[in-house]
C-alpha cells in the first residue's frame, strides 16, 4: 500500500508483517541498511472481521514476501486455480520467496493451505511514467492446487461501469490502525462509496469513516450485483498514513486483455 499526496507525486511507502515458521507472530516496520523503517504493506480500518461463511473468504488469499531476511504482506485474489492477482508493487523488489496463506486468520494457518509462488509478471506500464504510475497489478502462479473449498473470484468485464458514490465492499489483511500499524493478520471487510475517477484506469473511493491500509495492497474491491460480488478492483494506494482520507484502486476494466493473456501465459 502506497502513500499519495494531493500533487500526484507517490512516496513508497508499505505495511509489514514477521513470519514466525510461515505464522504471523508480530506487525512491524522493516529497516533498511540505514536503520530508516521501509513500510511496505496495509488491515482494513475500522472493519469487520471476515469468517469462513462469507462467500467471499473463499477467493481472497494473503501474500507473504521474503527478502533479505524480512518480510511483508499483501493480500490477493484467486482468479484461476493456478493464478492469485495483486498489486505490482507487492513484488516491486522481487523478493526470495512469496508464500500464499489461504485462510481468514494468517495467524492460524496451517502447513495444508500454504502455497509458494513460482513465477510472477508486473504490468509492463507499472512505474514507467513514475514510480508508482497506474498499471499497479501483478499476476502471481503457484505450485500445487487450491485447497478445498476455494474458488476464482469473478471479475468485472470491459463494460462495466461505476458511479460517484455507489457502494463498494473491500477486504484485505491489512492493519486496523494505520498510525501505529496493528492489526494485521485476519481478514477483513468494510464498505465505501466511490468518490471519482483519478484517471481511466485509478478510482478513489472515500476513507473517512472505513478505509484499506496498509497490508490490504492487492486486495480486492468488489460491487454487488444481483447475488454476486463481482470485483472490479485492486487496493493500490491511499493519500494519508492515517488511512482515513481516500483510498485509490486500479479498476481492472481496462486490463482484462491482459489479464486474460498473462494468465494463459503463467499457465503453460
Amino acid at each position: 500500500m502506497k502513500i499519495q499526496n494531493n500533487k500526484n507525486h507517490r512516496v513508497q511507502i508499505f505495511g509489514t508483517l514477521m513470519l514466525a515458521t510461515l505464522l504471523l507472530a508480530s506487525c512491524g516496520a522493516k529497516k533498511d541498511a540505514s536503520g530508516e523503517a521501509n513500510l511496505e504493506v496495509s488491515d482494513i480500518v475500522n472493519g469487520k472481521i471476515v469468517t469462513k461463511k462469507n462467500s467471499n473468504a473463499s477467493s481472497v488469499v494473503a501474500l507473504i514476501a521474503e527478502d533479505n531476511g524480512s518480510q511483508s504482506l499483501c493480500t490477493g485474489t484467486i482468479i484461476s486455480p493456478e493464478i492469485i492477482l495483486t498489486a505490482a508493487h507487492c513484488v516491486d523488489e522481487k523478493p526470495e520467496k512469496i508464500h500464499l496463506l489461504f485462510g481468514t486468520n494468517a495467524q492460524k494457518t496451517n502447513e495444508a493451505k500454504i502455497r509458494i509462488v513460482d513465477k510472477f509478471i508486473q504490468h509492463p506500464n507499472w512505474g514507467r511514467h513514475f514510480p508508482g504510475g497506474e498499471a499497479d497489478l501483478a499476476l502471481v502462479h503457484f505450485k500445487g492446487s487450491l485447497p478445498v473449498g476455494y474458488q476464482p473470484v469473478k471479475l468485472a468485464d470491459e463494460k462495466l461501469k461505476l458511479n460517484i458514490g455507489q457502494k463498494v465492499l473491500m477486504m484485505g489483511f491489512g492493519v486496523t490502525n494505520g498510525t501505529s500499524r496493528s492489526g494485521s493478520g485476519k481478514l477483513r471487510q468494510t464498505e465505501s462509496t466511490i468518490l471519482e475517477e483519478h484517471s481511466l484506469t485509478e478510482i478513489i473511493t472515500d476513507a473517512h469513516k472505513s478505509s484499506v491500509c496498509f497490508g490490504d495492497s492487492g486486495g480486492p474491491a468488489f460491487i454487488k450485483t444481483g447475488n454476486d460480488f463481482i470485483q472490479w478492483g485492486v487496493a493500490s494506494s491511499v493519500l494519508n498514513s492515517s488511512c482515513n482520507q481516500a483510498s485509490i484502486h486500479t479498476g481492472l476494466m481496462k486490463y482484462r486483455g491482459w489479464i486474460k493473456t498473462t494468465s494463459e501465459k503463467l499457465e503453460n
